[in-house]
Formats: structure tokens, sequence, C-alpha cells
């Protein structure tokens, strides 16, 4: 089991790094056990395709580790975030895009970790500590990123999420190419490729957590859409992504404040995290939002 220790201490920091937008531990769990599930078909598909990185020459590696390997795992975890928590209730924000897409990371990194070991043995543990765990994160952020923008469009939602996965893939490809290029010496050629992606991954972390810019929805308060969960205006009649009639509902709606996205309950006037000034409508007008 020590081969879990690693993602999981990378969850941790992705928790606490998600701040004020962080979400219910028993959502992340989910999207965990989603993402090791999702290790079994990509393993199953990566076996039946051949796709191994020691190929007879450095092209072919080179090709099965950008064609095969890269797209089957970074595609298995964003399914383990889609099918999980993608059209939830409590997916709420643009940031809840990178924590529970480093949740699937995590995941898949952790059963990765748990197979070499037990093939390889413990010495290779350091190097997936080091490598292979932070770097499985790395590319999952790249979706996660785009994930948590599409989530709040109205249009264009698969275009964005196909730009973050193609980003993902890759740098997933340069790595495995860097890797079937010589194993050997991985260690350090490796180092330059795994600063950039740090680099690129507190950056998008950052630019979420301190301030995304949301697309103007008013003043006031938010609920969730009873057909696609998206956030819309407490008084609206209609949603503006999916065109569903919004029907009335009970006053124990879920409701976010219109600038921030907090969790706001019915009694405040002004909300507790940035301050601005909520306008509750009375309850004729709220209704309950149970997500999908």
């Amino acid at each position: 089991m020590t081969g879990l220790i690693p993602g999981i201490a990378w969850l941790l920091y992705f928790r606490w790094r998600s701040g004020r937008f962080g979400t219910s531990f028993d959502h992340v769990l989910r999207v965990f056990i989603w993402g090791c599930f999702c290790t079994i078909p990509a393993g199953l598909i990566e076996h039946v395709t051949g796709a191994i990185l020691q190929q007879d020459t450095y092209l072919t590696s080179t090709a099965v580790g950008f064609l095969l390997i890269a797209p089957i795992e970074e595609f298995s975890k964003l399914v383990a975030v889609w099918a999980g928590v993608y059209r939830s209730r409590h997916f709420t924000n643009p940031m809840h895009g990178l924590l529970f897409a480093a949740t699937a990371g995590c995941a898949f990194a952790s059963v990765e970790n748990v197979v070499y070991m037990a093939l390889l043995g413990p010495e290779v543990f350091v190097l997936r500590l080091v490598y292979a765990t932070p770097a499985h994160i790395m590319f999952s952020v790249m979706w996660g990123y785009s994930l948590g923008l599409a989530r709040f469009r109205k249009d264009g939602e698969l275009v964005k999420v196909g730009e973050g996965l193609t980003a993902s893939i890759l740098l997933h490809g340069i790595y495995n190419a860097i890797v079937a290029y010589n194993p050997s010496i991985a260690v350090v050629s490796l180092v330059p490729l795994m600063l950039f992606m740090g680099w690129l991954t507190s950056h998008l972390v950052s630019r979420l957590r301190n301030g995304y810019p949301y697309e103007p929805l008013g003043e006031g308060v938010l609920v969730l859409c009873p057909n696609c969960a998206v956030l819309i205006s407490e008084q609206a009649t209609q949603c503006s992504r999916c065109g569903f009639r919004v029907p009335g509902s009970l006053p124990d709606t879920p409701r976010f404040c219109a600038k921030c996205r907090a969790l706001v309950d019915l009694e405040y006037d002004v909300c507790p995290t940035c301050g601005s000034v909520l306008k509750i409508a009375s309850d004729e007008t709220n209704f309950a939002g149970p997500g999908i």
C-alpha cells in the first residue's frame, strides 16, 4: 500500500490549494474511486494494443507514447471526472475542474504505483514519487482547467474540453518520448519538462483561485438549474445554458453568491466571503437544483 502514499499526499495538497473553492471530501473520494476503476479499461486497451514504450525503434516507441498511451490514459482520467461529478450540483465553480482532475490523476497514478512496485519491486517507489505521480497529476490539470471553464459555458463546451485534453496528451506524449529515448538518464532529462509543467500548473491554479473572470450573471444570488446543474440567477425563469423552464421550489435550495460563487445561507444580506450585497428573492422564485 506504500504506492498510494504519493497520490494521497498530492491530493491533500490540491485540496489545500483549492481554498474557499473546495468541496466535500465525499465528492473527492467519489472521483478518486472512479479514477482507480478507470485504470482497468485503460490497462486492458494498452495490453490489447501493445501500448508499451519498449518498442523496436525509438520512432516506434515515440509514436506509441503519443498516439496510444497518452490518449488512452488521459481520456480514462477525464471519464472518471465526467462520470463521477461533472454534472453534479457540487461542481459549482471552475476551480473544481482542477481539483477533480488532480484527484483523478492521483487515483490513476496510485494504482500504477502499486502495480509497478509489485512487478519491479519497492526500489521504484522514489522514482514514482518524484516523477510519475506528479506528472500524472499535472497532465490531468491541463484538461481539468478546460473542464472547469467548459462547465459554465453555454456554447463550445466540448471544444473547450478537447483543447485541454489535447494539451494533456501532448505533454504526456513528450514525457513518454523522453523516457523512451534513454530511460537510464530520464531522471535528469525529465527535469526541464517537470519544472515547466509545475510552473504551468501553479499558474492555472493561481489564476482560478485568485479570481476567475466569471461571465456576468447579475447581482445577488445564484442557484442550480434542475436540468443541467449550471449556476443561474435565482430569479431566472429559464436556464440560459440549456433552456430549461425553471419551476418553483423549496426554500432550502442551495444558494451561491453571484460574484464569488461562495455558498450562502438564506438569511444572509451580505456575502461573508467577498462582501457583496445579496438580493435574495422571495421563496416563490427559488428552486432546487438536484443535479444529474
